[in-house]
């Protein structure tokens, strides 16, 4: 029971269907509702349902319960939608924002997909749900690894305003590969950012069900430790069974009872207050669960977030790559040498590794760390908010760059008085040369190419353009102040921080600097323009 599961004390593996976007989102479409949506779009005169009947009543495979009967006739009818949908638009006859008939052919995307990931791109919260979701977010702030048949960015999103930034596979990366198996989120049916990945018609799911074995797999190589939960699915959903056929047929017979305890199923029950628990056992698939009914989520959410290891996943996932890095590399050569590092260097220690850099970690638990930051360490710090690194040490980092070099600082100069600081003065005469120089948004947006000084108030119309990473990035920096803060904010989180490390790992310069001046641009917009 769920209580037992609390009491074990160990982090879950979550799977979240469509129903929990459908519980929090406005306009959140069934599959069924998806697709008399585009069966609209492509303009076909017979009623909907009526073709869906057609469909299933000429489907002639044996053994077939209903319920797979309606999965097959809804992939048939996608299959049949995407072919119609995609003739259309290269006919002309349909328009989609950010893609033209060249970018769809030469680069072999699907205008059907594209459309599809743009639909489910925009997160639109529903009303009066506000305690529920921040109960939600916590709750998969503890989750070992989320595994979701969703497309879209629900979980990241959620899972940021906790500071929780998880390694995402999309499709079926991952589950050839040996991985952390801690703060891990698998979105196996595709992701909105790659409409190419997206599973929705006949074909998709066909080379979906070759590899599924592996998620399960991976699932019982953690599940000895970690119990699983599904979310936002019903007891007849062609995933879950799926899941749980290729896990009963991994799992030794006589431990089959063990499943019992170990798998949970929540179901949704209409003005259900109460958690009612029972434990269930499905002949046909030959495994054990719990089902808990309800339509008080937030009850369930609270009582998993009590769970707690000592570290969250995400803090786990941190230190035991790096360190499992160290024992295999360093470590065996022989080369160990001491230094001092806070969690939030950890990331960057990695390439020290590669570098063939001598090294080992000090794991501590003051606050501040007075080490030396390298660029990626302190940018990382300093737009999470994670106050790692001492003001006094930041601003020495700041003035050894360049007058000209726009990295952001302003959060240190408003909330301290860099006068009385225990700084060189030689590093206060570069911070205020660095002031007088790049101190005003203005300046930096200006200072973009002309080319990309152009007008937009959307992050995703720019991004959905066709221009190159480095323009688009340009075009956010010269537009920050009409954008959406929210927005914003998630995109330099999640998107610019990540490919900021990656292009400085690669040495591309270019791509460094265009987005570290974003970054610049989006501190004196949230902070302030700068005064001497």
């Amino acid at each position: 029971m769920l209580d037992d599961l609390v009491k074990d004390n160990n982090y879950p593996i979550i799977f979240i269907g469509s129903g929990m976007s459908k519980r929090y989102l406005k306009n959140f479409p069934s599959w069924n509702e998806l697709l008399k949506e585009y069966w609209q779009k492509i303009g076909e005169k017979e009623n909907f349902f009526s073709h869906l009947r057609t469909v299933k009543s000429n489907i002639d495979i044996p053994g077939l319960s209903e319920d797979e009967k309606d999965f097959y006739t809804n992939t048939t009818v996608a299959s049949y939608i995407e072919k119609k949908y995609d003739d259309m638009f290269y006919n002309e006859e349909i328009k989609i924002d950010g893609l033209d008939i060249d970018t769809a052919y030469t680069q072999k995307i699907s205008p059907f997909k594209f459309d599809l990931a743009d639909r489910f791109s925009h997160l639109d919260f529903k009303d009066g749900i506000e305690d529920e979701l921040e109960a939600y977010t916590d709750f998969l702030a503890k989750a070992r690894v989320i595994i979701t048949t969703n497309y879209d960015t629900l979980t990241e999103k959620l899972l940021s305003k906790r500071g929780i930034y998880p390694k995402i596979y999309v499709g079926q990366n991952g589950f050839f590969d040996k991985t952390i198996d801690w703060s891990e989120l698998y979105k196996i049916h595709g992701d909105v950012k790659d409409p190419k990945s997206i599973i929705i018609n006949e074909d998709d799911y066909t080379q979906y069900d070759k590899n599924s074995i592996l998620i399960s797999a991976k699932i019982l190589s953690n599940m000895i430790e970690a119990p699983i939960m599904f979310l936002g699915y019903s007891l007849t959903d062609r995933n879950v069974r799926k899941l749980l056929k290729d896990f009963a047929s991994q799992l030794p017979k006589e431990d089959v009872r063990k499943s019992s305890n170990r798998i949970f199923i929540v179901e949704y029950l209409e003005n259900e207050h109460d958690v009612i628990e029972q434990m269930n056992r499905d002949e046909q698939l030959d495994i054990g669960y719990i089902l808990a009914s309800t339509d008080n989520y937030s009850k369930i959410f609270h009582k998993i977030s009590k769970i707690d290891e000592g570290l969250t996943p995400y803090e786990v996932r941190k230190y035991q790559k790096i360190i499992k890095k160290i024992v295999d590399t360093a470590g065996a050569s022989g080369n160990l040498d001491a230094v001092l590092v806070s969690s939030t260097q950890l990331e960057s220690l990695e390439q020290q590794i590669q570098d063939g850099k001598p090294i080992v970690v000090a794991l501590g638990n003051r606050k501040y760390m007075y080490v030396f930051p390298d660029l990626v360490s302190y940018i990382t710090d300093y737009l999470r908010e994670e106050h790692s690194i001492m003001p006094t040490v930041a601003l020495e980092f700041i003035a050894k760059e360049n007058s000209g070099t726009r990295t952001p600082f302003a959060r240190y100069v408003k909330n301290e008085d860099i006068n009385k600081l225990e700084i060189s003065e030689d590093c206060r005469v570069k911070i205020r040369k660095k002031i007088n120089l790049l101190g005003t948004l203005e300046k930096t947006t200006e200072s973009v190419p002309k080319n990309c000084k152009q007008k937009f108030t959307s992050i995703t119309d720019i991004l959905s353009t066709t221009f190159s990473m480095g323009t688009k990035i340009n075009l956010i920096t010269y537009n920050v102040g009409n954008l959406d803060k929210e927005d914003l904010t998630e995109y330099i989180l999640n998107d610019a921080l990540s490919m900021f490390n990656e292009a400085c790992q690669n040495k591309q310069q270019n791509l460094k600097s265009v987005i570290r001046r974003l970054f610049f641009a989006y501190d004196l917009l949230i902070h302030g323009d700068l005064k001497n």
